[in-house]
């Protein structure tokens, strides 16, 4: 469009010239029209330059608008996943320090049941007379009694790592499977270092007797951070009195930090149903999703807490008829 109106321009000045003398007013204003007619031409492919600059700036916005909500939506994406996935593990985590617990507790009758066989044989030995292997008793009852120390310890230990994992985990946490009233059921064990500690005593009053052990006491007994005998019959009752109080302390603890976890989410629930309440249109199918949600997660837990107490009252079975069932003190 350019370069027909310059021809015309060019045409107008040669007319102009050959005919000024006779015409020399519509070539002026010829030539005023051309101008005009050009200049009009420059304006418009400026504006459609503009235009097009326009344009594709704010398709470039568009696209580094979409770019940024797309990489922020991929950002969120994936620290939701990381956080599940956290969740799960921490989740998961106090699962197995719960289970690990009760499968030690399982175990704690066994213990206090092999150390009390072991102190009636004792008993039998002593009063046949028999040295030797009234020491091997002594000896295996204070193995047993280690490995319940050991028992306990780790129960405190998980009960820590339980404890520790509760500010964590931003659901209502799995149930751990021992109450305080597990805990203290423990204690019976103190009856049966006592009954051990008496026999010993008994024995020692004798020279027979407490020659032998003169001889034994330092056969090693790597148990409960013992190393040999004497070393166990001195400190066993202790450590395990102060093992058992330890983890009473650490239950305690743990129930605390716990009821102050299910307060807090409590009050996000409660924070999550005002921010509901201001999205009608919404809250029935948020409301269908959590019902649904927690139903699931609530057979989960009853499933979990009923197999957790059957086990768990099994075990206090157990320590009961230890209890009633022990000899008197020698």
């Amino acid at each position: 469009m350019g370069w027909v109106i310059l021809i015309i321009a060019l045409i107008l000045i040669f007319l102009a010239i050959k005919y000024a003398m006779q015409y020399w007013s519509v070539t002026f204003a010829l030539g005023v029209i051309g101008f005009v007619a050009y200049l009009i031409s420059e304006h418009l492919k400026m504006e459609k330059l503009r235009r097009a600059t326009e344009a594709s700036r704010e398709n470039a916005l568009k696209a580094e608008q979409l770019a940024r909500k797309n990489a922020l939506e991929a950002e969120q994406q994936t620290r939701k996943r990381a956080l599940e996935a956290e969740q799960e593990q921490c989740r998961t985590r106090m699962i197995r320090v719960g289970e690990e617990s009760l499968d030690l507790f399982e175990c704690m009758p066994g213990y206090l049941k092999s150390a009390e066989r072991s102190l009636d044989q004792a008993e039998v030995d002593f009063a046949e007379g028999v040295f030797a292997p009234f020491w091997d008793s002594i000896e295996k009852a204070a193995t047993a009694l280690g490995r319940f120390d050991e028992g306990v310890y780790k129960i405190k230990a998980n009960s820590y790592a339980y404890t520790a994992l509760i500010p964590i985990y931003r659901d209502a946490p799995p149930r751990f499977p021992l109450s305080s009233r597990s805990v203290s059921k423990l204690s019976v064990a103190t009856a049966t270092t006592e009954r051990m500690n008496a026999i010993v005593r008994t024995a020692q009053r004798s020279f027979q007797f407490a020659t032998i052990y003169e001889q034994r006491k330092t056969n090693q007994i790597l148990v409960a951070g013992f190393t040999n005998l004497a070393q166990a019959l001195d400190q066993i009752a202790w450590q395990i009195r102060t093992s058992i109080s330890d983890l009473a302390r650490a239950v305690d603890v743990m129930s605390s930090t716990l009821n102050e976890s299910l307060m807090s989410i409590d009050s996000r629930i409660d924070g999550m149903s005002s921010e509901m309440n201001e999205s009608l249109s919404a809250i029935q199918s948020q409301i269908d999703f959590a019902a649904e949600t927690v139903g699931k997660r609530h057979l989960k837990l009853l499933d979990e807490v009923s197999e957790g107490a059957a086990r768990e009252r099994k075990a206090l079975e157990m320590l009961d008829n230890i209890q009633r069932g022990r000899k008197p003190s020698f």
